[in-house]
């Protein structure tokens, strides 16, 4: 069994807070099952990553829980989060922006190599 998972998250729009905290459930509960797990943001979710952004998002009307809590958990049991440089430029999301969980930028060349690796697992969100 692979102990590995690579997360690739386009669809998760900080405009619908809704979709986003599912990701990250999923990868908490991946990394608390001791598999590596690293969570590639492209497209709108880069800006999940800029300070202020998932602070103030709540997946559902009880606002128990924000998403920025969802990605602390996800961090704290030891997913690493990447940015993707050109969804970075194209959303205006700077590297001094980053609020601290986020571990480096990689593109996708790099998620594609997890793909293409037989050790690896991806999922899409």
């Amino acid at each position: 069994m692979s102990k590995r998972l690579a997360i690739l998250l386009w669809a998760a729009d900080p405009d619908r807070p809704e979709i986003c905290a599912t990701p990250f459930f999923h990868a908490a509960t991946a990394a608390a099952m001791d598999a590596d797990v690293e969570i590639y943001f492209t497209s709108r979710s880069v800006r999940l990553l800029a300070r202020g952004v998932a602070e103030g998002l709540y997946p559902g009307p009880t606002r128990r829980q924000s998403v920025y809590a969802f990605m602390q958990e996800a961090a704290r049991h030891g997913a690493k989060f990447f940015a993707c440089p050109q969804a970075m430029e194209e959303h205006g999301v700077l590297q001094n922006q980053f609020i601290p969980e986020v571990t480096g930028t990689a593109g996708a060349a790099a998620y594609i190599g997890r793909c293409l690796d037989a050790g690896w697992r991806t999922i899409v969100y």
